[in-house]
């Protein structure tokens, strides 16, 4: 199998707040990686590295064989490099339709707006839910339906890769179960690969290919998702359960 991401020594933070500590991983194409660790490891930090809302200190980020270390977030948006934040970051003051379009910003030219709509329709095929509420604001959308609207549109963009934080935060375990599955699903149909962040540690492992353990910005241990699952020590040392 190919990396189509590589991570080589990434060290990060926030002024002089290091998070971030010679941070490496490889993802491979058309999989699920699941980045684990308590609350404050700096998993979100990581994911924010990459996307280039923060810019790393040192090290290299390699896309598709490309170095994307200093490319701004559009750039990385049109080469198929996409970030759905912690909370989704819907805009609630707009409609479903209106925060699905958003995703094909990014597209120049006269087929512009019918490849949006294609893509549109494509997510609303995967979410009829949001093909119902398609007029409604995002503030009158409950937190599964935000959260599919989120993941939606990062898929009109027509990614190679989502990067996805928390995306079963505070929602109820059938909405999770759909989410992990449809992503399960994304990876085996489309060739979606996925680089995730979650607490869920259950299901994100249930669905993951490969696992990676980090600990104060540091990769403590990484390898298939099922042994992670069934190392007890190391479940109960760093994953809270």
């Amino acid at each position: 199998m190919t990396a189509l991401l590589e991570v080589e020594g990434l060290n990060s933070g926030y002024g002089r707040l290091q998070v971030l500590h010679d941070f490496s991983v490889a993802v491979e194409q058309s999989t699920i990686t699941a980045v684990l660790g308590a609350n404050g490891a700096g998993k979100s930090t990581m994911l924010k590295s990459l996307s280039g809302l923060v810019r790393p200190t040192s090290g290299k980020v390699v896309f598709d064989g490309e170095d994307i270390t200093k490319l701004p977030v559009e750039a990385l948006i049109q080469r198929g490099f996409t970030h759905v934040p912690e909370g989704g970051g819907v805009i609630p003051e707009l409609t479903v339709e209106e925060n699905l379009r958003l995703g094909g910003l990014w597209r120049t030219g006269p087929s512009a707006a019918k490849t949006t709509a294609d893509a549109i329709d494509e997510v609303y095929d995967l979410f009829e839910r949001l093909r119902e509420r398609r007029t409604f604001h995002g503030h009158q959308l409950s937190g599964g339906e935000r959260q599919m609207l989120a993941l939606g549109r990062a898929l009109v963009a027509k990614p190679k890769m989502v990067l996805l934080d928390e995306p079963s935060l505070g929602l109820a375990p059938p909405i999770v179960a759909r989410i992990m599955a449809l992503l399960r699903d994304l990876r085996d149909q489309q060739g979606l690969t996925v680089l995730l962040v979650e607490q869920n540690v259950g299901s994100a492992l249930g669905i993951a290919d490969e696992g990676v353990v980090i600990s104060v910005g540091k990769v403590v241990t990484r390898g298939p998702a099922a042994d992670l699952q069934s190392d007890v020590k190391l479940r109960h040392a760093y994953l809270g359960f």
